[in-house]
Parts: C-alpha cells; sequence; structure tokens
C-alpha cells in the first residue's frame, strides 16, 4: 500500500514538473527567451530569424558576427526585439478583431515574388513579414476610420500620428519579460 501511494505521488510530481517544463517553453530543447503579454517566443523561432540574416548577410559578402560573439548578442537581441514587435502587432489586431489568414499571406508573397505559386514557403522570416505588414495595414484602417481632415495631405498627417499614438499605446502596455541575456540594448 505504502509503495502504491509513493509511485502515485511520484508520477503526479513527474507529471506536474513535465507540464511547468512544457507551460515554460518546451524544455531544454527549445528553451523561452521572451514573453510577450505571457506570450512566450522560444529560441526555435529565434533561430530562423538569425539564419536569414547570416544568409542574407553573407549573398552581400558581409560579415556576420561569430556565435557566442558579443556582437552576435547584440544582432540576436536586436532580431528578438523585432519578433516581439511581430507578437505585440499580432496581439493587438485580435483585440482589435482583425486577422491575416495564411492565405492572404501566401497570395502576397506570391504576389511580391517571393514565392512562385504552388511553392511551399521555405522563409519564416519573410512569412513573417508579409503578416506583419498585412496586420498593420489593417489594424490602421481600424484605427483611423473614423478620421476626417480638409485635405489629403491633413488625412494623411492625422491617420499616421493616430496610428503612432496607437502602436507606442501598445508598446508601453504591452509586458514583456526576456529571459537574462537577450533583452535588447540601447
Amino acid at each position: 500500500m505504502i509503495l502504491r501511494r509513493g509511485l502515485v505521488l511520484a508520477l503526479v510530481v513527474g507529471a506536474a514538473v513535465l507540464a511547468s517544463v512544457l507551460l515554460r517553453g518546451g524544455g531544454h530543447d527549445n528553451p523561452t527567451v521572451a514573453r510577450v503579454g505571457g506570450e512566450p517566443i522560444t529560441q526555435k523561432q529565434l533561430d530562423p530569424v538569425v539564419d536569414h540574416f547570416r544568409l542574407e548577410a553573407k549573398a552581400e559578402g558581409k560579415p556576420f558576427p561569430d556565435n557566442g560573439s558579443a556582437a552576435f548578442r547584440r544582432v540576436r537581441n536586436r532580431l528578438l526585439d523585432l519578433l516581439v514587435y511581430r507578437t505585440e502587432l499580432r496581439q493587438a489586431a485580435a483585440r482589435l478583431g482583425v486577422k491575416a489568414t495564411e492565405v492572404e499571406v501566401v497570395r502576397r508573397l506570391q504576389g511580391s515574388g517571393s514565392a512562385e505559386p504552388g511553392e511551399a514557403i521555405r522563409d519564416s522570416f519573410e512569412y513573417g513579414s508579409v503578416e506583419a505588414q498585412l496586420l498593420l495595414e489593417r489594424i490602421s484602417a481600424k484605427v483611423t476610420s473614423g478620421i476626417k481632415a480638409p485635405t489629403r495631405a491633413e488625412l494623411a498627417a492625422r491617420r499616421n500620428r493616430a496610428l503612432s499614438r496607437y502602436l507606442a499605446r501598445v508598446e508601453r502596455e504591452t509586458q514583456v519579460r526576456y529571459e537574462p541575456g537577450y533583452a535588447p540594448g540601447p
């Protein structure tokens, strides 16, 4: 009887530890590097973005910092900040009731020449960039829908100010927590 209780207790504790690891970001092979409003950004999300820029630098004949160097950490952390911004956009869009579907993102990519019809999107950075652009367009339309002005130039200026104020508020009000060693610097 005591052995059975001990086994049950061990299973319960083990399940709790496993659940805790999964909720924190997937364990050691995919640690959480930041949280945006409670939503994790993981190492497996950050790595392809870093790889994208590493390949871009190579294609342009420019150096890319070596892994582990201080310069690499600065670049990596700036790229993480980009993922944080995109996550803030997705969360803000959801609160406003706007979205960008996978089909819309792929169509925009195909229209830009980044992907051929029927071709799989291989670069998650490009996909995320197009998704963010579509969301920003829809957020802008929603936030600026009631703005009026006597001229087109003044209308554009008023809309730009309203969108800037909205995005600044989103950034200010969204709680972002970076894991040690990942916070973007000045």
